[in-house]
Order: structure tokens, then sequence, then C-alpha cells
């Protein structure tokens, strides 16, 4: 077992600590269950109060080397066709936030000390009903953390990988909502007509889960079209790590999406 398992995470709630248990083998069905309905898996309190206080703090330490992302894009990638204007394809949006990439962040970290825990990996694994499961290898984005400050943003999109995986370590004051409307689209259909729709009035239509400090999420956003939405003036930074697996070992991330979180260079957070 992990040696350090017990004193990150409330195992009482969360049973990673006894992996063959009936009740580990309830937990994992009902997070399949919760992506399969509705995309989202929220695991409240997953790690323990005292733990996320102390990775915020960690996390603070970093803000001052943090890399700056601060340009609109569309929700897409951008391919070689020709669509109209005002197509939910090409229609952009504001994103604004600090990005602490996987190097920068100390290898006896507490958030590091999680994300190489095998039983993580393997509770994920299991939820996914893959036959593997791997954490990155990349030295820039297997773990990061997301930051946004007063006015910060991270426009609607979809995620280029079939799941997500975070831990939210500050929750703004005010802002920094996250947002998304589930299975929105498929391989077979796009749906632009109901991405149209979802820019147009979001308020009726976008889901708005409560999610507090110290919650590990599991997400399908590849499907599911979300956002954050802008922080508010004096609000405390909204601090989230991402950590990414691959059903592949060794798997880095493409060398022109690194060179351009980096291109854009130091930023100060507000």
């Amino acid at each position: 077992m992990d040696s350090t398992l017990r004193q990150l995470l409330d195992v009482a709630r969360y049973p990673l600590d006894e992996p063959d248990s009936d009740r580990m083998r309830t937990l994992i069905a009902e997070c399949g269950a919760d992506l399969e309905e509705g995309a989202l898996c929220l695991l409240p309190g997953f790690v323990r109060p005292d733990v996320v206080q102390r990775m915020a703090a960690e996390v603070e330490l970093l803000l001052g080397e943090a890399y700056r992302f601060d340009h609109a894009r569309p929700a897409y990638d951008v391919d070689d066709k020709a669509w109209p204007p005002g197509h939910p394809r090409i229609t952009t949006h504001d994103c604004r936030y600090h990005q602490i990439l996987n190097y920068q962040i100390p290898n006896a970290s507490l958030l590091r000390q999680l994300y190489l825990s095998e039983h993580l990996t393997e509770f994920v694994r299991q939820v996914l009903g893959y036959e593997t499961l791997f954490r990155s290898a990349c030295p820039h984005l297997a773990l990061t953390v997301h930051v946004g400050g007063p006015g910060d943003c991270n426009g609607w999109h979809f995620d280029g990988n079939a799941a997500v995986f975070s831990l939210l370590l500050s929750q703004a004051d005010s802002g920094g909502q996250f947002e998304y409307v589930p299975y929105v689209r498929d391989e077979r259909n796009e749906n632009y007509e109901a991405l149209a729709d979802i820019f147009a009035r979001p308020e009726q239509i976008a889901k708005r889960p409560e999610i507090g400090a110290g919650t590990f999420t599991l997400f399908r956003g590849d499907e599911s079209i979300h956002r954050v939405t802008e922080i508010g003036a004096g609000s405390k930074p909204r601090m989230i790590a991402v950590f990414s697996y691959d059903c592949a070992p060794n798997m880095v991330f493409p060398q022109e999406y690194i060179d351009q979180i980096r291109g854009l260079g130091l930023g100060v957070i507000a």
C-alpha cells in the first residue's frame, strides 16, 4: 500500500487503501455510473482538509514562475476547412489563466505524492474500465496546476483526451464557476446547432455543480462542452491541479502545444 495514502486521503470515505474490498468495488461502480449518466463524477472531501490547505500553500510558493495563457480560442482544434462566420466551430472564447507546469512542481510536494500513488492510478483505471492506464511521462504536462486570479476565465472548450482528472485546491470567493453540458457531441455528430444554443444562452442550459476544495473530479470532457466563468474582482485565486494519464506508457504531449504554453512567457498573478 502507498505509505502516504492514509495521510493524504479520507480513506474512511474513499477506501483506496482497501483495493479488494466490497466498499471499494461499490465506490468504483458508483463513479462509473456517474460518468455514464452525466459525464461527471465528484468526490468531495477526497483529500483531507488539512492536506488541501498545505497543497495550496505549496502551490502559492510557485505562483511567480507560472506561465500566462491569455488569448481567445475556439472550442475546437483549428482545422483547414472554411467554416462560415459565426459557426460554433470557429467561434472564439476568452481564456485567461496561469499554469504551473509539471517540472516546476517539486518532487517532494504533497501534490506530487498523490499523483504518484499507484492506488490512485488503479482506481482511475477501474472507474474508466480500461485494461491499462499509466501516468503521463510528459515533463511539462503530466501534472499541472491552473491558477485563475481576478478577471481570469477558461472559455468554452472540449478536451483533447477522453477523460480529465482534477483536484480543486482553492475555490474563488466569487465567480470561477465550472459550467458544462454533458455529452453534447459524439464521434458521429458534432451537434453544432446545440452548441450554438449553448453559446447563446448558457444561463438556461449549462449545469453548475458545487465543487469545494479537496474535491477530486473525473470528467468526460471530450464530448462535454465546458468552461470556467470569470473570477470576480478582489477574489482569492482559484487553483486546480490536473492529473494526466494514458493507456500507453511513456506518453508525452505534442511539442507544438508545449511551445505554445511556454512561448507566452511568465506572468505575475494579480
